[in-house]
């Protein structure tokens, strides 16, 4: 039961059947799905809640907080309230998963309708680049020259779009490298190509950027240094070389860069006069002459939450890569194909990471990804002896504080001197 309402759950988070197909147009899936499936998770939890412990739950649940706090102090009760209530919905798909995915068979169903789920949607992208049209009668954004192709509900954004192929491509790429069969090898080389051709329609240079980056750190740690040296920059190269049309304008002259780059610069004035907590959800847009959003999840976040929500949002990326990472390399497993799953989910969360420092999202997909992490270190360390615990210790403080300061300075030295 609590597997089906998972898989339900993904259809109607990637294909979106609410927003395009007659009869079930409108339908609130959300409300409908996510509490019977926390329900029938919590009470599989609940008789054994030491082994759901991770921070992340923890550091979650702080960042609801920090939300609530510097929302109302910004615009007062009601927004606070409000925002508070749509993140709550949000974090929710993080437990429903580490709840849910309690095994390797459990893990293995979700990463395979995860990329069926992909292949139709890269259909869909080949669909609007031959005729101009997908099913739902969605066609490519008409507010650029250049094709680009979007689909339904929350990836109605080339980007958006472009940031979820880039997702399922980390999951790809573990077929084609991992441990598996040659028939397994082949069908993760047929996903790969689908995916990443679907990359290209969108013409996103952030998703571009963003899979490149992924690349570099997949084969740093899937392989040894010497042979990563030989795989990585010819691979990156080429995606560099022949991806979208729109790769040619990078640079801070082109209009759609040089709006990023000011609104990075209205981030960091915005964390400047608010460090603490920010100016609140919501304020990005209405604070700003252009009245967009950052394009950048971390501008976003210490602009809105201050340092405060800035230091949670980072601890929570950093635990949920590293348990996924620990799993990965812990060598023999009760169930081999756990260390591919951790592989995957790491490297997807590294291009999420990576893509997101070009687009926004902080929606359900985010959360869905965090989960999937933090349920694969949960099984690792159930079923992988001498697997470390995940603490938030003064090691770890040191390591997200770096981090922090890391990624300020490189959108400081990108937004003021326009280096993009």
């Amino acid at each position: 039961m609590a597997m089906v309402l998972v898989v339900a759950y993904m259809v109607f988070l990637l294909i979106r059947p609410q927003d395009w197909v007659p009869g079930m147009i409108g339908l609130p899936t959300a409300t409908l799905i996510l509490p019977l499936a926390l329900l029938v998770g919590a009470m599989g939890a609940a008789s054994q809640p030491g082994k759901f412990r991770v921070p992340q739950s923890r550091l979650l649940l702080a960042y609801l907080v920090v939300t609530f706090v510097s929302t109302t102090m910004a615009t007062g009760f009601g927004m606070g309230f409000g925002f508070t209530v749509d993140f709550a919905k949000r974090i929710s798909v993080f437990f429903m998963m580490i709840w849910v995915l309690t095994s390797p068979g459990r893990i293995g169903v979700a990463v395979g309708t995860l990329l069926v789920l992909g292949l139709f949607l890269s259909y869909q992208a080949l669909l609007q680049a031959q005729t101009g049209q997908g099913w739902g009668g969605v066609v490519p954004d008409a507010r650029y020259e250049e094709l680009r192709v979007r689909w339904h509900g929350d990836w109605d954004g080339p980007n958006v779009f472009g940031l979820l192929f880039v997702v399922v491509t980390g999951f790809a790429l573990e077929l084609v490298f991992g441990p598996h069969r040659l028939w397994t090898r082949l069908v993760g080389v047929g996903l790969s190509s689908a995916y990443v051709s679907a990359i290209f329609f969108t013409n996103s240079r952030g998703a571009i950027l963003g899979l490149a980056a992924m690349l570099a750190f997949y084969f740093k740690d899937r392989f040894n240094k010497y042979l990563a040296i030989v795989l990585g920059p010819p691979v990156i190269a080429g995606l560099l070389m022949l991806g979208p049309s729109r790769m040619s304008q990078v640079s801070s002259g082109e209009q759609s860069a040089r709006e990023r780059t000011w609104l990075w610069e209205q981030g960091l004035r915005f964390l400047r006069e608010n460090p603490v907590f920010g100016i609140g959800r919501g304020e990005f847009v209405r604070r700003v002459d252009l009245h967009l959003v950052s394009h950048n999840n971390y501008v976003q976040n210490f602009a809105e939450l201050g340092l405060t929500g800035y230091f949670l949002f980072l601890a929570i990326l950093w635990f949920c890569y590293k348990g996924a990472l620990l799993v990965a390399q812990g060598g023999k497993t009760a169930n081999p194909l756990l260390a591919s799953y951790a592989r995957m989910t790491s490297t997807a969360l590294v291009g999420f990471g990576a893509t997101t420092f070009f687009v926004l999202m902080e929606l359900d997909l985010l959360h869905f990804l965090l989960g999937m992490c933090a349920a694969v270190y949960l099984v690792g360390r159930r079923d992988l002896e001498g697997l470390p615990e995940l603490k938030l210790d003064r090691r770890e403080l040191v390591l997200i504080g770096t981090g922090m300061v890391g990624i300020v300075a490189a959108i400081y030295v990108i937004a003021v001197f326009h280096i993009l």
